[in-house]
């Protein structure tokens, strides 16, 4: 077996134990939220009978709108009732009301002509008739002439015709009577002859006015149309059942609707939750993977994506209903603790995590995983440009804002109340401004939790205030200002490659701290004093100075550094060689261990740290150049670079050949600027004092 065995053999059980680490950490995210978001699906199912008490109170799980079939159904019959019958108007029936007319004269005619007069006439009038005539109307229609019988007839006739002008109906038949008795009494008859074509013209006048069915049916059914849907809501935890009450129909129907009734289980509902979030966890990973590579890499940050995702899901359920309301779900706090404390990026795409997740824990609705999801992504872009603390105020107002103005959008949507409405998106206006306040009081514990920096926490961290930086200043101000000149350097360098020039900024006021405890055993804090590094032999020496490393760690662990900042202390020397002491050793020809000239490391393990390493050794290196013109300061910069990379320092950290070219282009722009030739003053007091002088010896 070959030799390199044993390390692929290792390289195998490490690359197993990350992917554990991995599955770990996903398997625990998936859990909580199953668990967070399935309280809602959990909830009781109890046996319920219509007719029978409710063994107990009964909450709607979710907010629930349906139409009342029933209820609907009703108002609509109620309306078509409420419409009368639609009528036409019947030619036969008018007809039928003249002919009665007309046929009823021509009998009284016939039978007055083939009788004789009195009794005889009477009898056979009576006989002829086809309508109930009075004793006046038969007397007169015996003793009248031809002539009068045709005039009275024609008088029917003018009043049946003007009684049925524009149809009659059955409610209104009184008036067509009335209205065929004025005409007969306003016409020039005797007495008995009026009687009897008024009785005649009452006869005849009937209704002409059918019902029309279809035009009936047609409106009835428009009456119908225009009833709207009985919608019944019930809003997430509303009561529909308290114990003792007597179950209805009305019961069951909205319980259903519900999923409560009737009783089945909810393991289905609670596997289609895991499954989801499986989903949303797999496809996260998938992301990291692919896009995020770093953050994929550090166990510490997933934990961190993790319990982001967690803790604003657990808040949105304690928040929302049935406890509060539905939008008053700080999701946004989320995505802007993961843009402060992750990536950007990273934010808006777990802001559309979050949306679905949010959508799962309101009840499966869509409103609040829209406003979750554009509030979350103005959160995104509400964070880019954060200097301090309070600024997360007015991130979270413009989230306010943005939720406010969706949930309008989905009220008109959803057609709801405009109280409604306007109460719904006061609870999203809030819900930003929340998630403003919850992202101070989250971000330090987490900040101090996992270590990790923010823009925020470095300008707390670079603010000259600070204890560990104050003492610099006062006890070590050779160091500080020696800080302060690589701070500059390592800045330019970094925004040259595009690295983060605010972390190389603040790791550098900082990479030199532990010279604090010894600080006049380096050059730059011994001006007026003697070197003590003159009585000491050149091991005691580099032992000496490379304390100053353990000194930093053990100073950055008292006053709190992050670990990030930290890091810049052993890294900025990597495991580089003591040069002077190293060479004051062999000149000595001591018998010594070149390990024991040595920095501990480790390496620099970033770009950032290494930039701090190369600007540190630059700007030592210039400082003893007695005509620091351009051309030499690029011959040291790139001397001082090509040395690192030789002797393996750079070997870790990332840096590539262009971004030393830019890197060393950098630093000589930074040090021409700083270092340029000054023009030497004359001294003009000595000058005035010499011409005095001879001016007075010339007087003499």
């Amino acid at each position: 077996m070959k030799g390199s065995s044993p390390e692929r053999t290792g390289v195998r059980a490490m690359t197993r134990h990350f992917w554990v680490r991995r599955a770990a950490i996903g398997a625990g995210t998936l859990l909580l939220l199953v668990a967070i978001i399935s309280v809602d699906y959990r909830s009781p199912r109890p046996d319920l009978v219509a007719g029978q008490p409710s063994p107990r109170d009964v909450e709607a799980p979710r907010t629930i709108e349906f139409v009342d079939v029933a209820r609907t159904e009703a108002l609509r019959n109620e309306a078509m009732r409420a419409v009368p019958p639609a009528h036409r108007h019947s030619p036969a029936l008018a007809a039928a009301a003249r002919q009665m007319v007309a046929r009823t004269f021509e009998a009284i005619i016939a039978a007055h002509l083939n009788s004789k007069p009195g009794s005889e006439r009477v009898a056979a009038i009576r006989q002829a008739a086809r309508v109930p005539l009075s004793d006046v109307a038969i007397r007169a229609a015996a003793q009248a002439s031809r002539p009068a019988l045709e005039a009275a007839a024609r008088v029917a006739q003018s009043a049946v015709d003007q009684a049925l002008a524009g149809g009659v109906r059955e409610d209104n038949i009184r008036m067509a009577l009335e209205r065929a008795r004025g005409v007969v009494r306003s016409a020039s008859l005797a007495a008995g002859l009026q009687a009897l074509a008024g009785e005649v013209a009452v006869a005849a006048v009937r209704p002409t006015m059918e019902i029309d069915p279809v035009r009936t049916a047609e409106l009835r059914l428009h009456a119908a149309s225009l009833v709207a849907p009985v919608i019944v809501k019930k809003q997430r935890g509303e009561m529909i059942l308290r114990r003792g009450d007597v179950v209805t129909p009305e019961h069951l129907k909205i319980l259903a609707v519900a999923g409560v009734y009737p009783p089945r289980p909810t393991w289905s509902a609670i596997g289609g939750v895991a499954l989801v979030v499986s989903l949303l966890v797999f496809v996260t990973a998938a992301y990291l993977w692919q896009y995020q590579p770093e953050i994929w890499a550090d166990d510490r940050l997933l934990v961190v994506w993790s319990l982001t995702i967690v803790i604003t899901i657990a808040l949105v359920q304690v928040l929302g209903e049935p406890r509060f309301n539905a939008y008053l779900m700080p999701a946004a706090a989320g995505a802007m603790l993961m843009a402060i404390l992750l990536r950007p990026r990273l934010a808006l795409f777990s802001s559309a995590v979050l949306a679905v997740l949010v959508g799962l824990a309101s009840g499966r609705e869509l409103a609040p995983a829209v406003v979750a999801f554009v509030g979350g992504v103005v959160a995104v872009f509400a964070t880019r440009q954060i200097h301090r603390r309070s600024d997360f105020g007015v991130a979270g107002l413009l989230v306010g804002a943005s939720n406010a103005a969706v949930v309008v959008g989905m009220g008109l949507v959803n057609g709801l109340a405009l109280s409604d409405t306007t109460l719904n998106a006061a609870y999203g206006a809030a819900a930003g401004i929340l998630s403003g306040f919850i992202t101070i009081a989250v971000l330090p514990f987490l900040e101090q939790l996992f270590g990790l920096v923010t823009p925020i926490k470095l300008l707390e961290l670079a603010n000259p205030a600070h204890p560990l930086l104050r003492r610099l200043q006062l006890e070590a101000p050779g160091t500080y200002h020696h800080s302060i000149m690589v701070g500059n350097l390592a800045e330019a360098a970094a925004e040259a490659i595009g690295a983060d020039a605010l972390l190389v900024r603040v790791g550098t006021y900082y990479h030199d701290v532990g010279k604090l405890r010894r600080p006049a055993f380096f050059v730059e804090n011994q001006l007026g004093i003697e070197n003590p590094h003159d009585r000491m032999t050149p091991s005691l020496s580099a032992l000496t100075v490379a304390a100053h490393v353990r000194d930093g760690l053990e100073l950055a662990r008292q006053y709190g550094l992050p670990k990030a900042i930290a890091d810049f202390i052993p890294q900025h020397h990597g495991t580089a060689r003591l040069t002077y002491f190293y060479h004051q050793a062999l000149e000595r020809g001591d018998a010594f261990d070149e390990g024991a000239f040595r920095y501990e490391g480790p390496k620099p393990q970033t770009r950032e740290t290494a930039i701090v390493m190369l600007a540190d050794a630059a700007e030592a290196a210039v400082r003893s150049l007695t005509r620091p013109t351009p051309d030499r300061l690029d011959e040291v910069v790139r001397r001082i670079i090509r040395e690192k990379l030789e002797d393996g320092q750079l070997d870790e950290c990332g840096l590539t050949f262009r971004d030393l070219d830019r890197i060393a282009t950098a630093f000589v722009r930074i040090l021409t600027g700083v270092l340029h030739p000054r023009l030497e003053y004359p001294d003009l007091e000595g000058e005035l004092s010499r011409r005095r002088r001879d001016r007075v010896a010339r007087v003499r």
